[in-house]
């Protein structure tokens, strides 16, 4: 698995070579933006991790430009700042997970896997059917496809990143049910959440963006006060 950092930190990127140099990973790093976004461009690379201070480009304009070459790049975006404010516009624009600064590499480690084991396409193995099974939600015509990871609603495809597909999947795959933040978080990152952690509101505001039908009046995604989501089963 190729793993590329655009950070300007070289002793960063020492220490993480040096880190990942007897792992399965091949890490390699670009101190630039510009240098960056030609080598993921240029060259296969099966996830970015993206620091928010950047020389001449921040990170949120370089997340923008490494989405639209390819909405499907797993993105985690590393942050010295304290506030939550840039970790909520990073996952905004695509980001898939955010690590603070400093942080020990085997977090990063950790995370890493847990996104490439979510965002794998193929699976080793023939899946269950039950897990290849379409879901649908017959009222909003809105269908989601575990195999090939594609939504569309009422025939329309929707592009979504893979942390807010996993999030979309465990709601319907739940429909009826309340689901907690603290579940949502540990199905989509596969760690224990923070109490101050946003992203799952994040991805929820954002998936309710996407999946706005004119001809509906209520939100498919409701918020179940003090608890957590409830995907609507009508």
């Amino acid at each position: 698995m190729r793993i590329h950092m655009i950070d300007d930190d070289e002793a960063m990127h020492e220490l993480l070579q040096d880190y990942f140099a007897d792992t399965a990973f091949h890490f390699s790093a670009s101190p630039t933006p510009m240098a960056g976004i030609e080598h993921v461009m240029s060259i296969p690379t099966d996830l970015v991790i993206l620091d928010l201070m950047l020389p001449s480009m921040d990170g949120f304009e370089v997340c923008k430009r490494l989405r639209a070459h390819n909405r499907w790049l797993p993105i985690i975006m590393l942050t010295a700042r304290k506030d939550d404010l840039d970790k909520i516009i990073g996952l905004e624009l695509g980001a898939d997970d955010y690590l603070s600064k400093p942080f020990n590499p085997r977090e990063l480690e950790a995370r890493i896997k847990t996104i490439l084991r979510r965002s794998e396409q193929r699976p080793e193995s023939e899946p269950d059917a039950a897990e290849t099974k379409a879901i649908e939600h017959t009222a909003s015509q809105l269908r989601l496809e575990p195999a090939s990871r594609r939504v569309t609603l009422q025939g329309r495809e929707i592009e979504l990143t893979t942390t807010e597909f996993d999030i979309l999947q465990a709601l319907m795959s739940n429909a009826g049910r309340v689901m907690t933040r603290d579940f949502l978080m540990n199905e989509v990152r596969g760690i224990d959440f923070e109490a101050f952690d946003r992203t799952i509101d994040v991805m929820i505001y954002r998936l309710r963006q996407k999946l706005t039908d004119k001809d509906r009046k209520e939100n498919l995604i409701k918020t179940i006060r003090g608890v957590g989501y409830l995907f609507s089963k009508e």
